[in-house]
């Protein structure tokens, strides 16, 4: 915060801090095929918010028409020299353990750079998440940790259900310490089926890596909270995990009459964030939740991630009620 003299008591009090200028909320995808022409939902959304107004929810069909949007979007903001906050709607890490079993080191980016060499994802979202999630599987004794398959997909190694895995004790846990807080978050290790969020991660965690590496935004994007720790971030430009059902309640309060789900919950989201951040709350967002102690707060630094506005739910919602 600014500190700013109070001329006429000769006193000083703090001014609040805004720390971007752009907020936008994105809803990721897995699917292996384009989304409709069409807009509809479970495809990518997301929403922009600027200066207390949010724009048109935008639609992209697959995940590379996504980055490349995106990167333009960021880097124009960037070049007119307003600070960004872009949310991406899936984890950022795996349970604490897992990069150093794969990737050889405790670090979540060493984790983003073995997923980036292995996953394909081509232009028309054909990609090769199962095809990784079974060499990953092989990887730990047993069946498993990924679970979650169509019947009629040919991926014998991973499980069509939870129920058959086996050799669990010598897995890595089923959720993150931020899952564990966040009511109805699906683990990492579901691939598919209901409010599975595996595939997701698969698949973005590679997509923001080309967007953090794409020419026009190289250097200029941190990564919260890896590469700033959990404290309010000197970036110009920050990508963060979100999770949109934070907002559950305030999300079907405000659906306009027909407006499709996952534009209801980027919209909804961008203008909390974005009203948060100026009114100087989005700060303590950024050093996570008062109830994390010492070890939880360093696995969450170098492997897991958390949620942002995870524990500051309130925050969140009460913004949505009050004028700017």
């Amino acid at each position: 915060m600014t500190a700013v003299v109070n001329s006429e008591r000769g006193g000083v009090f703090q001014q609040p801090m805004t720390i971007f200028h752009t907020h936008v909320i994105v809803d990721w995808s897995a699917r292996s095929t384009p989304s409709p022409a069409r807009p509809t939902k479970d495809t990518i959304w997301w929403a922009v918010a600027r200066g207390g107004i949010v724009d048109e929810p935008a639609y992209a069909r697959t995940r590379h028409d996504a980055v490349e949007r995106l990167t333009s979007l960021v880097a124009a903001e960037l070049d007119a020299a307003r600070h960004v906050l872009i949310g991406f709607d899936f984890p950022f890490g795996y349970p604490a353990g897992v990069a150093t079993h794969l990737a050889g080191e405790a670090s979540a980016l060493a984790l983003w750079d073995w997923l980036a060499a292995r996953i394909e994802d081509a232009e028309d979202n054909a990609n090769t998440r199962f095809e990784v999630a079974e060499a990953i599987n092989r990887t730990y004794p047993g069946m498993g940790p990924f679970w979650g398959r169509p019947e009629s997909w040919q991926y014998p190694e991973v499980p069509t259900r939870k129920s058959s895995r086996t050799s669990r004790e010598a897995h890595p846990n089923e959720r993150r310490i931020a899952d564990h807080h966040a009511k109805g978050a699906k683990t990492v290790w579901q691939l598919a089926y209901a409010g599975s969020v595996g595939s997701q991660v698969l698949l973005g965690l590679p997509a923001i890596k080309r967007l953090i590496e794409h020419p026009r935004m190289e250097g200029r994007l941190a990564v919260w909270p890896f590469e700033t720790g959990l404290r309010a971030p000197e970036a110009h430009a920050v990508v963060a995990e979100i999770y949109p059902s934070l907002l559950r309640r305030e999300i079907e309060e405000r659906k306009n009459e027909g407006e499709i789900p996952d534009a209801a919950q980027v919209r909804v989201n961008a203008e909390a964030f974005a009203r948060l951040d100026a009114l100087g709350g989005l700060v303590p967002l950024f050093e996570g939740a008062p109830f994390l102690n010492t070890e939880e707060r360093r696995i969450i630094e170098t492997e897991e991630a958390w949620i942002l506005g995870l524990g500051h739910e309130e925050a969140l919602r009460e913004v949505l009620g009050q004028s700017l």
